[in-house]
C-alpha cells in the first residue's frame, strides 16, 4: 500500500489516464511498434504451422483450396462414375472440412491407382 499521499494521488491519476487511453484505444508509438512486431511474429508462426500441417496431411493443394460444396460435388462425381468405390465413411455431410479433404484425397488417390 502506498503511504505517500502525493504518490497515491499520482498513481490514481495515472491509472485513470491509462484506463481512458485504453477505452479510446490509444497506444504510444512504442506500444504500436511492439504490437505490430508481435502481430508479424504471430502471423509468421501461423504460416509455419500451416505449412507443416499441409506437408503432414499429404492433401494436394488443389483439394486444400476447395470449398465444402466443391468437395461434396467432386465426391459425388467420383461415386457416380465409380459406384463400386468404397471408402470407410460415406456420410460426407457430417464430416468436418478437414476430414472431407482427407476423404477426397483418398478417393482421388484410389482413382489414380485404378487407371
Amino acid at each position: 500500500m502506498i503511504k505517500n499521499k502525493s504518490l497515491k494521488l499520482y498513481e490514481q491519476l495515472a491509472h485513470e489516464a491509462a484506463m481512458d487511453a485504453a477505452e479510446r484505444r490509444e497506444l504510444t508509438p512504442s506500444q504500436r511498434d511492439l504490437s505490430r512486431r508481435m502481430h508479424e511474429l504471430a502471423h509468421a508462426r501461423l504460416q509455419e504451422i500451416e505449412r507443416a500441417d499441409a506437408k503432414a496431411t499429404k492433401v494436394r493443394a488443389t483439394i486444400r483450396a476447395m470449398d465444402r460444396p466443391s468437395m461434396l460435388q467432386r465426391l459425388s462425381e467420383i461415386f457416380t462414375t465409380r459406384p463400386g468405390s468404397v471408402l470407410a465413411f460415406r456420410n460426407f455431410e457430417r464430416l468436418s472440412d478437414d476430414d472431407l479433404r482427407s476423404a477426397l484425397e483418398d478417393a482421388e488417390s484410389m482413382l489414380e491407382r485404378m487407371v
